[in-house]
């Protein structure tokens, strides 16, 4: 972990926090600003949010005194999910939504022990990525592998998306409760909901539920 790096970001979201004086609203402008910097994805689909930001010429011209492209992309480390964790949600309001960042060093392992390192074109799934710190680790152990990332938390997915971007891995990430929605790729509801990932506003109210082949009886009488 580069330091430099969290040490920018911080004071990056310092200046959103003074403009905005509000956790969530600061939190989200500038997680946005830095996915449209990496995706044109998600400047297209942010256009009206950046416009307004842009328009904010003494906090821009702030933040991009600040911002180091080059630098943020240097190094391969889930920064966001940490700053996240530190500086907005509460270690008690994070558990009360089952929200448990896996350590760093431990995902890394996990990822060792239960990925080979391969070049082969694999699909690996994370039902519940949170910051999609797991998936940056399993990318190392099989950089071919095409990577699905589900999470029930909109703020979660959109730092998922956001670290993939940063370090240009082509990446899946559904706005969904692995739960109660069909998250499976080779049935047909799946893959029909799939088409929503990637979305920084969510579809959840479209996604297919999992058919749980419940016995229907019919009363003849």
């Amino acid at each position: 972990m580069n330091q430099s790096v969290k040490t920018m970001l911080e004071k990056m979201y310092d200046l959103f926090q003074r403009e905005y004086n509000d956790t969530y609203q600061a939190w989200d402008n500038m997680v946005s600003f830095i996915a449209g910097d990496h995706s044109t994805n998600y400047i297209w689909q942010n256009k009206e949010n950046l416009k307004s930001l842009l328009e904010k010429k003494v906090l821009m011209d702030k933040v991009i005194e600040l911002y180091d492209y080059k630098l943020l992309k240097s190094d391969y480390y889930d920064h966001l999910g940490d700053i996240y964790l530190e500086k907005i949600v509460s270690s008690s309001e994070a558990k009360s939504r089952g929200q448990f960042f896996t350590p760093h060093h431990v995902g890394k392992m996990m990822a060792e022990m239960t990925i080979d390192k391969t070049d082969e074109k694999i699909n690996i799934l994370d039902p519940c990525v949170g910051s999609g710190r797991l998936l940056m680790e399993a990318y190392k152990q099989a950089p071919n592998a095409t990577f699905f990332g589900v999470d029930l938390d909109l703020r979660m997915v959109r730092i998922a998306m956001t670290n993939f971007a940063i370090h240009s891995i082509k990446g899946y990430f559904l706005h969904a409760n692995s739960l109660q929605h069909e998250i499976d790729i080779s049935k047909e509801d799946g893959l029909a909901n799939w088409q929503y990932a990637n979305n920084w506003y969510s579809h959840i109210d479209k996604l297919k539920e999992i058919n749980r082949g419940q016995n229907l009886t019919l009363d003849l009488k």
